[in-house]
């Protein structure tokens, strides 16, 4: 979880000054003769080189480029700027304060995710300043729909979804790369770590849990190891830290419900992994099936799936009974083909397609299919026929969606989506 803070815009103009350049990524809107920022990113980082692109149309212009540290803090500050031969204004007088999010490595915060840890300004658009139109874009770059697909490939090379219309005038990212967590592999009586870093002096490595801790010195980047003689203790944090101040960490509540995985996290045997994800019971994020449902249970399943892909994820567990003990698929059944089933009834009752993953969860000599769904930032529909429904997850149960959950659903969904 991003650990959030506010800063002082004129703390920011100060620090962009003293860089003799920064990375930046311009979105602009034609404005009279001017270019109306729409959004900015910049990236704080002496290390990284940029490749200059610039994709230019009648109405809309993004740039990528590296520019001069005071260029870009009159540009924070609300100054007119001449940007390689284009007239940069800005839409407002600028926010006189900036939230403030120090994230761990591999996490996601707004589409973006980097192996070391960064801390992140963000200023918001005035609610009040014109929106980019819908027009096609056709010019000198590639040809978009409208302005968001645009927005959304320039910055992060993927599909325009709701995030891609953000309220934020600038993103200011300052990676921070003193130490980090490159890898963990979790086993059942052993976990490592791959220490990485530029300025790792001093640091240790710490394993902490409700009944103790272990420590371990960091001499340089490397490999470290804790011994697990009672397997991995549920809510262990790893912290990476020197003295009071953290550099990296990675906790361990229970595997993420249903959203993309920690690709810096191995677990080297599924069986804990299930042991965690049980140890809460069934609940907002998770739901579990004895078998492959049919008839009634079949439709109570895949309006969870619509729910958890509405909502922000969740997983079923296919093999594990109401009791929560794991029984498996039955003995001889053909897992393909039960994969095949579930990815047929999904595809046939759920709309759009939600995003998911199956994946197969060796336990105990016995296997469970774990159905991950991730929040998809828009309602799914579960389709009945010709009705479509739509269904939210209260604590254990899934239930039809209040008129003003739908509404709210359907204003972040994205340009085009329809059932």
């Amino acid at each position: 979880m991003a650990i959030s803070g506010q800063t002082d815009t004129a703390a920011l103009v100060a620090m962009l000054n003293e860089r003799a350049a920064v990375n930046v990524r311009l979105a602009l809107l034609a404005d009279a003769q001017q270019w109306r920022l729409h959004h900015g990113h910049v990236t704080l980082d002496d290390d990284t080189s940029v490749k200059e692109r610039a994709w230019r149309y009648s109405t809309a212009c993004f740039r990528e480029l590296r520019l001069p540290g005071p260029t870009v803090a009159a540009l924070l500050r609300g100054d007119e700027q001449d940007v390689h031969g284009l007239q940069v204004v800005s839409p407002s007088p600028p926010a006189s304060s900036a939230s403030t999010y120090r994230l761990r490595g591999q996490e996601e915060w707004d589409r973006v995710t980097t192996p070391w840890p960064r801390t992140e300004w963000t200023i918001s658009r005035d609610t009040n300043t014109p929106q980019p139109g819908h027009d096609l874009l056709v010019g000198d770059g590639p040809s978009f729909l409208n302005f968001d697909q645009a927005l959304s490939a320039f910055l992060h090379q993927r599909p325009n979804d709701s995030s891609a219309g953000r309220a934020d005038l600038w993103r200011i990212v300052l990676p921070q790369r003193a130490g980090w967590l490159e890898q963990i592999t979790i086993g059942p009586d052993l976990l490592t770590a791959v220490v990485d870093g530029e300025v790792l002096d001093g640091a240790v490595l710490e394993l902490s849990w409700a009944a103790g801790n272990q420590n371990h010195p960091v001499d340089g980047a490397g490999t470290y190891s804790f011994q697990l003689p009672h397997g991995l203790a549920h809510d262990s944090l790893l912290m990476l830290r020197r003295e009071h101040q953290w550099l990296d960490w990675r906790s361990f509540p229970a595997p993420t419900y249903g959203r993309a995985r920690d690709a810096s996290v191995v677990w080297e045997q599924p069986g804990p992994e299930l042991d965690l994800l049980l140890s809460n019971g069934e609940g907002q994020h998770l739901e579990c099936k004895r078998e492959v449902p049919e008839g009634e249970s079949r439709k109570k399943m895949l309006k969870t799936v619509a729910a958890f892909a509405s909502q922000d994820g969740g997983t079923i567990l296919i093999g594990v009974g109401d009791d929560l003990q794991t029984v498996g698929l039955p003995e001889g059944a053909n897992v393909d083909k039960q994969e095949l089933q579930v990815v047929g009834m999904i595809r046939d009752s759920v709309e759009p397609a939600p995003p998911y993953e199956l994946r197969v969860i060796d336990h105990d000599g016995r296997k469970v299919l774990a159905i991950e769904v991730s929040g998809g930032g828009q309602m799914y529909a579960y389709r009945d026929g010709q009705r479509a429904e739509f269904y939210v997850r209260v604590g254990p149960n899934t239930v039809l969606a209040r008129h003003h959950e739908i509404a709210s659903g359907f204003r972040q969904a994205p340009t085009g989506t329809t059932f």
